[in-house]
């Protein structure tokens, strides 16, 4: 009898993982839903129902899946279409919930998904304010029920490999750390997340990553922070037009209607139906000097632990295309390394200068897909949480690393005054 019910369990958790993405734009489908159609028959995953409330970006989802799918020689899906978000999560055939719509709308999914007892990811940054961050912190405990999160950095080669340098003491304590980030992500003026109150800011959204790199390095929780930033190119001017679609200006920052085929980012490109979108916030083509952005386009950020290490963020989107726009410098009490993202390398010295100085390549054999490999191993993870496996980072994560940077905006906007994080809301947990 109790052979016969481990061959049983052992059956059920080995069972073809259904999933459900609410949220089909570039997230869950360009990264997320090619990477299930390209893995399925390896990982035994499967696409069974899309969310979203345009249904026609549904359509355009399943089709591009589809295509990865053939092209990787394997079977079509045929997901059920839902407009409402609550619908996919009662659908019985489904078993793990993806979450990657717009941020302010993750807390509406997410805790009912959390409540439903299904295995949930959701996309960062968990919210884009700290109630909803810590509302969704909350349901996760009280239903002890971890779910997963993209941070993309926790699953790229390169990063790993630093993490596990660091952690030997190759560089001895750990003291210092740098994140570097002059990016050329213009698209941040051009989408929904011009806005705070859709998005939380684009600190939050590509803040949130650094954030949590500084958590998992730093072995602490941060206990202050002072910043100084906000808006010194993208500036708002009287006669910008409403989308570069409308406007025949020589910009730098124009997007072109085409097909997205870049690495890491959709920079200057989208698919043709948001041609025929009129909502600005559904629009990727809004001109980034157009009124009504209330987000930030630089920053410095300035955290101390309560461990004593320090780390800082050195931050714009207006940056030119460069192989070292993104690095993470860390400095020990015998060495230091940088790791510099866009070349998977990893300049070590340790010794205090004097034994040991080496360039280590460790580029991922799919550093070339989406977000450097991140996104393969990614639904690799998935896969083998949907199957009782543990979250390499979950909801705690995720609201810690957004409750960073909200403390450091409130710094910004209050002039860069010191923000104690005591002062602030915290999870009932923490």
């Amino acid at each position: 009898m109790g052979v016969e019910f481990a061959c049983i369990f052992k059956r059920r958790l080995m069972s073809t993982i259904r999933v459900g993405i609410i949220g089909t734009g570039s997230r869950g489908i360009t990264c997320i839903g090619r990477q299930i159609a390209e893995q399925s028959v390896e990982l035994d995953i499967v696409i069974t129902a899309f969310c979203n409330r345009t249904e026609s970006r549904m359509q355009i989802a399943l089709d591009d899946v589809n295509e990865a799918a053939s092209k990787a020689g394997n079977a079509p899906f045929s997901p059920t279409f839902y407009s409402d978000p609550n619908d996919l999560i009662n659908d019985d055939n489904v078993d793990l919930i993806v979450i990657t719509s717009p941020t302010a709308a993750h807390a509406e999914a997410t805790i009912p998904a959390l409540k439903s007892g299904k295995k949930v990811y959701l996309d960062k940054p968990i919210a884009h304010t700290l109630e909803d961050s810590i509302a969704i912190r909350e349901t996760e405990a009280s239903e002890s029920n971890p779910m997963i999160m993209g941070f993309t950095r926790r699953y790229e080669e390169p990063w790993i490999k630093l993490h596990e340098l660091v952690e030997s003491g190759v560089i001895g304590d750990l003291k210092m750390m740098l994140i570097r980030a002059v990016l050329p992500y213009s698209f941040y003026f051009q989408t929904w997340h011009r806005t705070r109150a859709v998005s939380g800011g684009a600190l939050n959204d590509k803040g949130s990553h650094y954030t949590d790199v500084f958590n998992w390095f730093a072995g602490g929780r941060a206990e202050k922070v002072n910043a100084f930033g906000g808006r010194n190119v993208f500036i708002e001017e009287d006669d910008a037009p409403e989308f570069c679609a409308t406007c025949d200006r020589d910009c730098a920052y124009r997007t072109e209607t085409a097909m997205p085929d870049t690495q890491d980012q959709m920079k200057g490109a989208v698919d043709r139906s948001y041609e025929t979108e009129t909502d600005p916030l559904k629009r990727k083509d809004n001109c980034v000097y157009k009124s009504g952005a209330d987000i930030f386009d630089h920053a410095t950020i300035h955290y101390q632990y309560n461990n004593g290490v320090v780390a800082s963020i050195f931050y714009s989107v207006y940056g030119p295309q460069a192989e070292d726009e993104e690095t993470l410098e860390i400095v020990g009490t015998k060495g230091r390394v940088i790791l510099t993202r866009l070349r998977g390398e990893i300049d070590l010295i340790t010794d205090y200068g004097e034994k040991r100085h080496e360039v280590i390549h460790c580029k991922s054999d799919n550093f070339e897909s989406s977000h450097f490999g991140a996104d393969r191993k990614l639904v690799q993870e998935i896969a083998a949480y949907a199957r009782g496996g543990g979250s390499p980072v979950n909801g705690w994560d995720g609201m810690e690393a957004t409750r960073m940077i909200l403390g450091a905006m409130k710094s910004i906007d209050d002039g860069g005054e010191t923000v104690h994080f005591s002062d602030l809301p915290d999870a009932s947990d923490s």
